[in-house]
């Protein structure tokens, strides 16, 4: 029988069956082993997951459980890419890093703005920028409250570690999808700089430096400043702006102050800005040319009709305190407090039309304060880790929607909101690793959550309006009504509240439980349950009334999910495979409709009981020296259980979400690449790469809209690259997107009453771009 036609309860069965043929089918085999070898003692720096050893696949050491353990030994989920693979296969994006390349996780290849990115891991997150994300963002273990300004770019990363499956008794903020972790290098004594300059396709240029050194002597201060400057012309055309847009126009500075101020205890500070100055994302109508349709063009995925111009102010800055303290041998405690903000204009035009047919202006300041404080303890037959964590959030969004509601054009339904959220969060949590014998060894873990939400919202909406280009009212939300006091015709309607939500609070005890054991030194099983909170609260989209003080419910994942790790034919392989299934209640979903079907709607609502389930898969082997083959896999189902909601009116005509797939969640990932030194005579190292990643077909909202199916899509990319003998410099090429395949990766229709001509667009990725790199490195 199918499995997506099984029970709940047989599901569940399924998984645990899973686990037990894994146990039963290596049982026997791991009784002719001899007992597991000792991992080395890890050391406080770990090594970055880079390119394997030529004899071997090297040991890669993550910090995922917030202790330095080797990645086979580690009992979650995790994939890990270090600095040094990330320039290897020249990865410009995290967005480069989904469709294959992580097993599980889904980061459409189009986004609302250069910098900002909606992440899924199993099927489980948001197809939004603006609510707290279900999957958690930490850049050296401080929180990113929301997605905008998340793609983080930088030439002094570590590693980037990926972590599926809900993450809540290690670290500060609840997550109930999983948790992606970028690591900065540490600044060290030795004087460096670290330079590199890449230019190709749509007059790219991207420059990157990084200095290091001793600003004291004695590692008393150590210091790090990273600077980058990423500049591209746009590579899709606006017909009416005779100019190119979807460019790129990016600073990044970043730095870090070490101080060893006695012996066991280290201060780090850091501090980062980003600023982000490209045109903000211009959409592809369907129909072409501007929309009209039956003209028998094809779509052309670089020209867009959209006559906006170019409106995007986004910033991100913050810093960071980590205090760590080496008590003994047995105890490390370690603080990090931490302070971040975003704002900025952003304009949007969702249509890619010169008529208005969905057009957005979001104003927004986010400013946030954090404090963790962690307490390891490390003996021979147990370990833990125990934190407390404070999480303060003041969110300020100004937005201005025109939504087309009129078989004329420029007529429709006009929301302005103006609305505070307010977030205070405290939690406590911990876990500790028991020793049971040599071989196995028992996990237990918890976290209390208390979350007290806040909200403000002010709004004024305009049904039957004129609609209007945002320079002729000077992009300023509040002018708007004053400019444009009345509407289109005599049956416009205005309406206006103030909402002043009663203050909610929310809390949940969430807890794990595990077993991990070692059939060989080869063989590594883990089992696990665990929890997931994400917490409820009031929507910063909503413009009405009703759904300004009503608030949504927290969403709970459960999650039973076993793995096996394995080393195979001496160390010259790894291959690792994860089976879960993931219980959802009260699901957070977003329903939106368009003025085009009535009343225009945006409001995160509780679906009810839903799941997902799948298994993945990663390998990496080194058959012979210099040549690196790897290889993934996963497959997704997904199901809505229970429907207890009321959706808006929508093209597709659902009534319920039962039967449907969930949002980004395709069934299918696969990927792979190799990487291979050529056995030339040569000083240096001449290596060559590739790698595919293959996502099949998905949706890009809640409806399963026919119209917004995502094809299945395959990318595929190639490098070269040349490294001297001393390693002081390197020149490498690379190509992405080879076959230059176009997909929209979400989009939006409505077929009349949209103006004269239907609302039909998408977002499609970029096209094929090819570049060269060089880097020089002083010592």
């Amino acid at each position: 029988m199918h499995l997506a036609r099984l029970s709940f309860r047989a599901r569940r069965h399924w998984l645990t069956g899973t686990a037990l043929s894994l146990a039963l089918s290596l049982g026997a085999h791991a009784r002719a082993q001899t007992a597991p070898a000792q991992a080395p003692a890890p050391t406080d720096s770990a090594a970055a997951p880079d390119a394997a050893a030529d004899s071997g696949v090297g040991d890669i050491i993550v910090t995922a459980q917030k202790r330095p353990e080797t990645l086979q030994r580690t009992p979650i989920a995790v994939t890990a890419i270090g600095g040094d693979a990330i320039q290897q296969q020249q990865i410009s994006t995290f967005r480069d890093l989904s469709g294959g390349r992580v097993p599980g996780l889904l980061a459409p290849k189009r986004s609302t703005a250069q910098t900002t990115q909606q992440y899924s891991i199993r099927g489980i997150g948001e197809i939004d920028t603006y609510p707290e994300p279900a999957v958690a963002v930490y850049v050296d273990d401080v929180y990113l409250a929301r997605t905008v300004g998340s793609l983080y770019d930088t030439p002094d990363l570590e590693r980037v570690e990926v972590l599926r499956g809900p993450q809540g008794t290690l670290y500060g903020r609840n997550s109930s999808a999983g948790a992606i972790r970028f690591i900065t290098k540490d600044p060290t004594a030795t004087p460096s700089l670290d330079a590199s300059a890449t230019l190709g396709s749509f007059k790219n240029v991207d420059l990157k430096a990084r200095v290091n050194g001793a600003i004291l002597a004695d590692d008393a201060l150590n210091g790090a400043l990273t600077v980058i400057r990423h500049t591209r012309d746009g590579w899709q055309h606006s017909v009416p702006l005779d100019r190119d847009v979807n460019d790129t126009d990016l600073w990044v500075v970043r730095g870090k102050l070490k101080s060893q101020v006695a012996p066991g205890f280290t201060l780090t500070l850091a501090g980062d800005a980003m600023f982000d100055r490209a045109t903000q994302s211009y959409y592809t109508p369907v129909n072409q040319p501007d929309g009209k349709p039956g003209t028998g063009n094809a779509t052309d995925p670089d020209l867009t009709w959209s006559d906006t111009l170019p409106y995007n102010r986004t910033t991100t800055y913050g810093g960071s305190l980590t205090a760590k303290y080496e008590i003994d041998q047995h105890f490390t405690l370690k603080s990090v407090t931490a302070y971040r903000g975003l704002h900025g204009p952003i304009y949007y035009d969702n249509d890619g039309v010169t008529a208005i047919k969905g057009d957005s202006l979001a104003l927004f300041w986010q400013h946030q304060i954090t404090e963790e404080l962690n307490l390891n303890g490390e003996f021979d037959r147990w370990n833990f880790v125990a934190g407390l964590y404070f999480f303060k959030e003041n969110f300020h969004n100004h937005r201005l929607s025109q939504s087309a509601g009129s078989p004329l054009d420029n007529v429709g339904t006009v929301t302005h909101t103006n609305n505070w959220l307010n977030t205070t969060s405290w939690a406590v949590f911990g876990q500790a690793n028991f020793k049971a014998t040599d071989r196995l060894t028992f996990t237990v873990g918890g976290r209390w959550t208390t979350d007290r939400r806040r909200f403000h919202n002010i709004g004024q909406t305009g049904r039957g309006w004129g609609l209007h280009d945002p320079q002729d009212w000077n992009y300023d939300p509040d002018r708007f009504f004053v400019q444009y006091p009345t509407g289109a015709s005599a049956s416009a309607t205005f309406s206006s509240f103030d909402v002043e939500a009663k203050p909610k609070s929310f809390a949940r005890f969430t807890p794990k439980l595990g077993a991990q054991i070692d059939w060989t030194r080869d063989i590594f099983q883990y089992v696990s349950f665990s929890q997931g909170f994400k917490s409820g609260g009031y929507d910063l989209r909503s413009v009405s009334l009703v759904g300004s003080s009503t608030p949504y419910l927290p969403q709970l994942t459960t999650t039973y999910e076993t793995g096996l790790k394995t080393r195979l034919f001496g160390g010259k392989a790894t291959f690792n495979i994860s089976a879960y299934y993931n219980d959802i209640k009260d699901f957070q979903v977003r329903a939106t409709a368009t003025a085009a079907l009535g009343v225009v709607t945006n409001q995160l609502i509780n679906a009810g009981k839903a799941a997902s389930w799948g298994a993945e898969a990663e390998l990496t082997v080194v058959p012979v020296d210099g040549l690196t083959l790897t290889g993934s896999a996963a497959w997704l189902r997904t199901k809505y259980r229970t429907f207890t909601a009321t959706l808006p009116a929508n093209v597709a005509g659902r009534k319920t979400l039962l039967g449907l797939d969930f949002p980004y969640s395709p069934e299918w990932q696969f990927g792979g690449s190799f990487n291979y030194r050529l056995p030339l005579a040569l000083p240096g190292a001449l290596r060559v790469g590739a790698d595919v990643q293959y996502e099949s077909s998905r949706y890009a909202d809640i409806y399963n809209t026919p119209q917004l199916r995502v094809g299945a899509q395959t990318y595929v990319n190639g490098t070269i690259n040349y490294t001297a003998a001393d390693q002081s410099w390197s020149i490498g090429a690379s190509v992405r997107n080879l076959f230059n395949l176009r997909r929209g990766q979400f989009g939006g229709y409505a077929p009349s009453n949209a103006g004269v001509y239907p609302l039909y667009y998408r977002a499609y990725n970029e096209p094929r771009t090819f570049n060269v790199t060089v880097s020089k490195s002083f010592h």
